[in-house]
């Protein structure tokens, strides 16, 4: 057993005992809600026959996984609940699409759903307040290839969320060990390979349901993380081809208070706050070691770091450690796996309702495998207590703390743009309005322009700044670069600008998600109600650029919209937006 195992082990049973002490995750009389299982029918396709017992099997084995992946991380038997009727039967809710397959895209999941909605809804079942597995006949074989059309995503949060998943004859987790040929991923593959992939698929997409980010586990474990790439090594012990999947530690916590485990909580509704107020690193045996204190609201009873190589696309490489948190909310994480290069640390607490609330750094790691960290110093931890007073409303208190700061002889260049910023936003300026531009003036920044119209999807709508949600940051920050200038927009979120006889002939900005957020998004810019620009469905936070012309424009809308898994973490943000002459 290696060192790093062993230590996981004995977080895992000090979470357990954690667990215990505040008592059991549900009463009796706070039933678990079983999942509710779709099957989407689009207008030329049938259903594949014996779907419900392949469903069935298919479900049971992703249950059993679930369940075993909880008992080794200390939890117990934990697992969700299957509906069935009155004889035993899987009771699988038949849809019949409005339209035929070649209708339904890659990006198709918001109108999958809204169809399915609709049908629940005319049977008294509101599949907002549950999770839900879409099953889509929507996989198309053509000369033996499998063509996905449809979407194959997941999105939710600890109280509720949608998977969107296939069905298909081949998928049977009793086929899970065979090497026969006919099956096809990438390419043509086993029969087993290719449930691998799909049935592995649902598990990991029913994970984002349950609210569960990407999460990878340490080199030193063979097997690979649900959340991280497991997807695609489901099962494949079996056929001896490798070491198969696991329930990451990361994920099991957020499990053992999410509503499909535990049932209906006190107080699962309450909004989750967290402020760390003490925090202490250093590097010993080649581990970052963090230890302090963080103050929650309702109480923590863990926490999990996600250490994110930023120069890596996506999230998926982002390894989780776990620490319990005690009843003084005192926390201790050793992080291993340091290789040169930039980092992003979520570090994630998890309240005792279920809900999680997140707080970001970004550190490096040098060319000799140390990490700075001076972005864990005194200075840094002022700084975002002056911003949690700040989104707190506490004005005073932020001002007293950026006080501190300005006296910190050891606070570097960027801490201080950032707090000269906040005062900024405890002080702004006064709006303009493009009607009073005088016509030399050849450059707008939109973000200090009044708008015509201005909504968005959660919060409400903020310049040069971001929703401080459970503590987090109030900055503009992209890939780890903090922005001045820029808006807040949370899917759905419309701006809209009156450029009549303004005389503007280019807009431009920045675009892309707000760290610590792994929603999807798509960005847009409508002219007079024509379309100018539209981006890729963005899910990375990387920062991106566009340029249109708007000469003859009056009414200029820049809206970001729901990529169609959810609003769910969908921290769009516009960076430095600007009108040009």
């Amino acid at each position: 057993m290696s060192n790093w195992t062993a230590k996981n082990l004995k977080v895992c049973a000090g979470v357990c005992a954690l667990l215990l002490t505040w008592g059991t995750a549900a009463t009796a009389a706070e039933t678990k809600a079983p999942l509710l299982l779709a099957y989407f029918i689009p207008t030329d396709r049938e259903a594949i026959p014996g779907y419900v017992e392949r469903i069935d099997r298919v479900m049971t084995e992703v249950r059993r996984f679930y369940r075993e992946g909880m008992q080794a991380n200390g939890y117990g038997p934990m697992t969700f609940d299957l509906e069935r009727d009155d004889q035993g039967g899987l009771i699988v809710h038949v849809v019949r699409a409005a339209h035929s397959m070649r209708t339904y895209g890659r990006d198709s999941s918001g109108e999958v759903r809204d169809e399915v909605k609709a049908a629940l809804d005319r049977k008294g079942l509101n599949v907002d307040r549950r999770t839900m597995v879409i099953f889509q006949v929507l996989l198309e074989w053509r000369d033996g290839r499998a063509i996905e059309v449809g979407s194959y995503v997941g999105g939710g949060s600890h109280l509720a969320g949608t998977a969107w998943v296939y069905d298909d004859p081949l998928l049977d987790p009793r086929r899970l060990g065979s090497t026969e040929p006919g099956g096809f991923y990438m390419k043509p593959v086993s029969i087993g390979q290719f449930n691998t992939h799909y049935i592995g698929g649902v598990a990991h997409e029913l994970g984002h349901a349950f609210g569960l980010p990407h999460v990878a586990g340490p080199k030193s474990i063979a097997k690979h993380s649900l959340m991280g790439d497991g997807n695609h090594t489901y099962g494949e012990e079996l056929r001896g081809q490798g070491a198969g999947t696991y329930l990451h530690p990361a994920s099991a916590m957020l499990l053992a208070r999410s509503r499909p485990f535990a049932g209906r909580l006190p107080d699962a509704n309450a909004r989750s706050v967290s402020e760390c107020t003490d925090l202490q690193a250093s590097f010993r045996d080649g581990q970052l070691m963090l230890k302090g204190t963080f103050d929650s609201t309702p109480p923590a009873f863990g926490i999990i770091a996600y250490n994110d190589q930023v120069a890596i696309p996506a999230d998926y490489d982002a390894t989780g450690w776990v620490s319990p948190v005690d009843a003084a909310g005192a926390f201790r994480l050793a992080i291993g796996d340091l290789e040169p290069g930039e980092y992003e640390l979520r570090l994630q607490v998890c309240h005792t309702n279920g809900a999680a609330s997140t707080s970001t750094y970004h550190y490096r790691v040098g060319a000799d495998g140390v990490p700075d960290l001076k972005p864990f110093a005194r200075s840094f931890l002022v700084l975002g207590q002056a911003v949690r007073a700040y989104g707190a409303g506490s004005l005073r208190r932020a001002a007293t703390l950026l006080d501190e700061l300005d006296r910190d002889t050891e606070a570097g260049p960027e801490l201080r743009r950032q707090a000269r910023h906040l005062r900024e936003l405890l002080q702004p300026r006064p709006l303009e309005s493009l009607t009073a531009f005088p016509a030399e003036q050849v450059r707008a920044e939109v973000s200090r322009l009044e708008f015509a119209e201005a909504s968005v999807g959660w919060g409400a709508p903020l310049r040069d700044q971001v929703l401080p949600e459970g503590g987090g940051t109030c900055f503009l920050v992209v890939d780890g670069t903090f922005h001045e200038r820029g808006l807040f927009a949370h899917a759905p979120a419309r701006h809209v600008l009156d450029l009549s006889g303004s005389g503007w002939k280019r807009f431009k900005s920045g675009y892309g998600l707000q760290d610590g957020h792994g929603g999807s998004v798509v960005f847009a810019v409508r002219g007079d109600g024509r379309e100018l620009f539209r981006s890729a469905k963005t899910t990375e936070r990387r920062l991106a650029e566009m340029e249109v012309d708007i000469t003859g424009i009056k009414r200029l809308e820049l809206l970001v919209e729901d990529a169609g898994d959810g609003t769910g973490s969908d921290w769009g943000v516009w960076i430095e937006p600007t009108l040009q002459r």
